[in-house]
Order: C-alpha cells, then structure tokens, then sequence
C-alpha cells in the first residue's frame, strides 16, 4: 500500500465507492420488476408466478456461483493493496475460466437440471398446470445465457477490487434499458409472455458480458498495459489455485444455503396458490431492490477492507481496516433508514405501477409492511459479507449460513401453519437478523489478523 496513503478512509472515497455499486446491484431486482411491469401490461398476467417459479432455478444457480465475484474481488483487492498486479490480473482470469466453465457445465445438463428443479418446484405446490408449463418454456430459453452470466461475474468482481464501480454501474445501466426495451418489444408486443421475459433476460446477459469485456481492457489499459504483468505460469499455480479454490468452496456453500432459503421461500409461497405466489413474487423483488441496494456499501467495504489486509504495514492496515467498518456502516445505517421511509410513504404508488388491479394487488398490500421494514432486517448480514469478502474470511461466512438456514426453514414451518403467508415472511425476516448476528460474533477473528502479522514482521 503507497505510505502516502491516509489512515483514516474519508467519507467521500466511500460514497465514490458505494453509490454506482448500489446502482449495480440493484438493477438485479429492477430487471425483476421489470419482467413484472411488463406481464402485468399483457393478457397472461399470471405468467408473473411462472417466471417466479423459474426465476428461483437461476437465483440457485447463480447465487450459488457468486462465489466467483466474491472471491475476485477480495483477492484482488488484497492483491492491489499489496501493488501485485501480476496476482490482480491472475485472479481475473481464474475467476472468468472458472465462471465460463460452470456456465457450459450448466447448459449441457440442462434437460436433468430442469427436470429435478421442477419436481421438487412441484412438492406442496398449488401454483397451476399452465403456469409451470410457462415456467418451463422460460427455464429452456434463458438456460443459454449462463456461461455469459458466470463468466461476467469474475469481471464485476474484478471492477470493484480496482475501484471502478462506476464501470459497474455503466454496465449495470445498459443491460436494464437494454432488458426494458426488448421486455416492451417481446411481452407487451408480442405476447410472448414468460417465454418474451426469457429472451429479453438472455439477450441482455450475452451483451453485458461483451461490455464486461470493454471496461476490463479499459483498466488495464491504465494499469500497466494491456500486455503487460501477465505471467501465465501464475494463472494457475499450485499455491494460489489452492487459496482461491479453498474460498470459493466455502463461499459456495454459504452462497447456496442462501440461495436455497430463497428458494424455499417461493416454493412455500406456491402452497398458498397462484395470486399469493405472483404477490410474493412482486414483494420478493422490492425486498431484493431494498438488500442489493444498501449493498452498494458492501462492495465499498470489499476493496477497502481487502486493500487493508494486503497491506505490508499490519499497524497502518488495522487503521484503515477498522476506518472502513466504521464509516461504511455509517452509510449504510443511514440508506437503510431512508429505504424504509421511502417504502412507508410509496408503498401503495409502487404496488399500483407492478401489478394488475384486482386480486393479485389486495394480495400485494396486505404483505407489503414486511417490505417496508426489511431495510432494517438485512443491512447488518449486507454490510458484514462485504467486509468477510474483502478479508477473504469465507469459513466465518459458511459457518454463519450453516446456522441461519435451518433455523429459517424450520421456524417457517413452525410459523406458517397459524399464520400463512404473514408467518413465512416473520421467518424470512428473522432469517436475515439471524445471518447478522451469527457475522458480528466472529468480527473479532478478523481484527486478530493484523495483531499476528504484526507479530511475523517484528519477529523478522
């Protein structure tokens, strides 16, 4: 890290930091809300709950491989704190070979995969014949655009370590007007439905890739060269290929235990019938704008965080470490005020412009006041990821979904039988309060990583 570096992060570096992160990553839930604005302008408005029910196979299988973006960003941001470039860039190329190579695994067992996913969609499920044929149709289009969406992952992971999220947010911004304008075309006029939804997501996701692709070249452009600090025998050495397959495996089963609480919570969600289904499928996407957006802090929190622990100064890195969780928590405390707010004094515009009138928009305001607190239920586990990830901590974080999911799963079932639908989303809530507190008992393991590399430097 240069010594002219400050020790104390100022507020400006991280909200450069986190404003076009939280633009980025909620486009996600945007492009959900989306697929829902435009199927409820259409004649087959209940194609909402199919693209739900399939939307959950790609949130498993996506979130389950975010291990990617995660363990990119914190490697390289540890590898730019330390000013290896050599690493920086062989961390991305990891990351994209092993983000394209799932992707194609993914569209080769394609037929199994969906096959599975639908039956055990199907368990308990009052959701309707037609609606899982949509669902189907919607799988067998968008399941082509994984190898793109896994391999942009290391890209975007990469972007935020060098700090340019607003390369991010660029790209970010032109897949959601490029997903809206090809949604309008598709759904509203063709009345393609579920299968419109698909083909606009599919479109999008091979274009941001390719975009991916352009802002990369731009950083390194600016970092040495295009064609220079490559050393291909780093690519895949033994040492760092070890490191990098340890985090992902840990990250991974964090990432599919959180993957798989969402999607146990629209698959209970189909035990109540079509209407509650396509409601919690709106909800689902205002609670994942609301969580994706104080995310934005996270991410900032990534870099710096991970800038910190590869500091060749133990003493300065802890400065800078604890100046990071400090103010970046700051920030995030106040955006999680102010989305609750926001949700309290918009709700009834918001439920009026994403769904159609009649019984799915009752269904709707009747579990919004879930929505309008959830800023509060998620900022903690949100703000706590970002700085495991930057200190590369993924056991800490396995370990912490290991216990919460569970926990989630059996307190639905114990809350949903006199409550409903109003009980799923109380275990859901608390599922999220759980995952933060279970991350802030082990916050004391990352501190002690500066006192026992002090140690080593002073024994030298």
């Amino acid at each position: 890290m240069s010594a002219t570096q400050p020790v104390h992060i100022p507020y400006a570096k991280i909200f450069a930091l986190a404003w076009p992160a939280s633009v980025a990553a909620s486009v996600t839930p945007l492009l959900g809300a989306i697929d829902v604005w435009a199927l409820a302008q259409s004649d087959r408005p209940l194609d909402i709950a199919a693209v739900g029910l399939a939307s959950v196979i790609f949130s498993l299988a996506y979130w389950s491989f975010g291990f990617i973006r995660m363990s990119v960003a914190g490697l390289t941001a540890q590898a730019a704190g330390a000013e290896d470039e050599t690493e920086a860039r062989a961390a991305l190329v990891r990351g994209a070979a092993i983000g394209g190579g799932i992707g194609l695994i993914l569209v080769v067992l394609q037929i199994p995969i969906g096959v599975l996913s639908f039956k055990a969609l199907a368990v308990g499920s009052e959701a309707s014949t037609d609606t899982f044929a949509a669902a189907r149709e919607y799988y067998a289009i968008r399941i082509w655009g994984a190898p793109f969406a896994l391999a942009s992952y290391a890209a975007f992971g990469w972007l935020t370590a060098r700090e340019r999220t607003d390369y991010l947010m660029y790209i970010s911004v032109f897949m959601t007007v490029l997903n809206i304008g090809l949604d309008y075309w598709f759904v509203v006029g063709f009345g393609w439905g579920a299968a419109g939804v698909a083909a606009g997501t599919l479109i999008a996701e091979v274009a941001g890739f390719f975009a991916c692709v352009v802002f990369v070249l731009m950083v390194l452009r600016r970092h040495g060269g295009i064609s220079g600090s490559w050393k291909h025998a780093e690519f895949f050495a033994i040492d760092r290929l070890r490191r990098t397959i340890s985090i992902n495996f840990d990250i991974f089963v964090r990432t599919v235990l959180l993957a798989f609480s969402f999607a146990w919570f629209v698959q209970r969600s189909g035990a109540f019938g079509d209407v509650v289904l396509a409601a919690n499928q709106v909800l689902l996407q205002l609670f994942l704008f609301t969580g994706l957006a104080l995310d934005g802090t996270a991410i900032a929190a990534e870099t710096l965080v991970g800038q910190a622990m590869g500091s060749r100064d133990p003493e300065r890195g802890l400065a800078r470490y604890q100046s990071a969780v400090r103010r970046t928590f700051v920030i995030a405390g106040l955006a999680s005020f102010f989305f609750v707010i926001f949700y309290w004094a918009a709700s009834d515009a918001l439920i009026d412009l994403l769904t159609p009138e009649g019984p799915i928009r009752i269904a709707t305001q009747t579990y919004m006041p879930w929505v309008i607190i959830s800023p509060f239920m998620v900022v903690i586990g949100f703000q706590l990821d970002g700085i495991f990830i930057g200190a590369t901590r993924a056991k800490e974080m396995r370990d912490s979904m290991i216990i919460s999911a569970p926990v989630f799963l059996a307190i639905s079932l114990w809350l949903v039988g006199p409550f409903g639908n109003h009980g799923l989303w109380a275990a859901f809530s608390l599922y999220f309060l759980l995952r933060g507190a279970t991350l802030v008992f082990y916050m004391p393991r990352l501190k002690s990583v500066f006192a026992a590399d002090a140690k080593t430097m002073s024994a030298s």
